[in-house]
């Protein structure tokens, strides 16, 4: 009995220390399943008659809970318009989910993401949903770059619709 009690406790302590891991062929040695990001974007307006470029910049927190599927915990973000840079700020806040693919050449990875949230536009004292959806190739562990749809609506307003680039770099 007391041999049969050992056993569990070790088996225990070794489950809750990941000890399993380390011969497990699904670890990545070096990868970490949580990471900070910063993004940073640049698009242009999808809605007929708009003018200038979109400027957006972003830090968010994502966890991996395998070596394809994570959750991208939140996004906070600034985005502004290049024709009216002070005057059109707003801030967001997205949650969402990320996908990835295996290794595909060297390091490479593909990834796409989606994410929903809510955005607040400081010169309309205003607010409403927003959403982007997105894909792109992670280069490294720590850099990605990728295109992203961005919409978003303010009050009763239109939605607003953004085409753009975003490059990741991890923290």
């Amino acid at each position: 009995m007391k041999k049969l009690f050992f056993v569990a406790v070790m088996a225990l302590i070794s489950l809750s220390a990941s000890a399993q891991l380390i011969t497990s062929n699904r670890t990545v040695r070096g990868a970490r399943s949580h990471n900070a990001w910063i993004d940073l974007g640049v698009g242009t307006y999808t809605n007929e008659g708009a003018k200038g470029t979109d400027l957006n910049l972003g830090i968010r927190f994502n966890k991996m809970f395998s070596e394809y599927i994570g959750w991208d915990i939140i996004k906070i973000g600034a985005r502004s318009n290049t024709e009216d840079l002070g005057d059109c700020i707003c801030a967001e806040a997205l949650t969402g989910i990320r996908g990835e693919s295996p290794v595909l050449f060297s390091n490479a990875k593909a990834y796409g993401n989606f994410g929903i949230g809510y955005l607040y536009g400081f010169d309309a004292k205003k607010g409403g949903l927003a959403w982007e959806i997105g894909a792109g190739l992670k280069l490294t562990p720590r850099f990605n770059v990728g295109i992203v749809y961005d919409s978003y609506k303010i009050g009763d307003g239109d939605a607003t619709g953004i085409l753009g680039l975003r490059l990741g770099f991890a923290l």
